[in-house]
């Protein structure tokens, strides 16, 4: 049940980040959603221990074989989420740009990989 809902939290964030408009940004800051938008130290440390991961290296090289590279760590989205059981999720969603101009996120949920989104075809 655990990974479920960590996959659904993912999943949700990362569907918010790509659909046009931003949905969570369109609520301001009093969303009232639960979602924390990380910044400074905090983000940056999150960024760097995601980037570590064997995981992230793994999704790289399989990412840049159809074209695709990474956006850089400046373009990486930190968020928590509160989740059922009162556990506070880290989000990240690591952006891939393909030479065409499409974006893929590969997220990690506090530092577990949950896949692509959208989902490649």
């Amino acid at each position: 049940m655990k990974k479920v809902v960590l996959f659904l939290g993912s999943l949700l964030v990362l569907v918010a980040l790509t659909l046009p408009g931003n949905i969570a940004f369109a609520h301001g800051d009093d969303c009232e959603c639960g979602v924390t938008y990380l910044q400074g130290s905090e983000r940056n440390k999150a960024v760097a221990d995601t980037l570590k991961l064997a995981e992230f290296k793994a999704v790289k090289e399989e990412l840049g074989k159809v074209g695709y590279s990474f956006a850089g760590a400046n373009q990486v989205m930190v968020v928590t989420m509160p989740g059922p059981n009162g556990e506070i999720f880290k989000i990240v969603a690591v952006p891939f740009v393909h030479k065409n101009g499409d974006i893929q996120f590969a997220g990690f949920t506090n530092g577990i990989y949950m896949g692509i989104q959208p989902p490649q075809e």
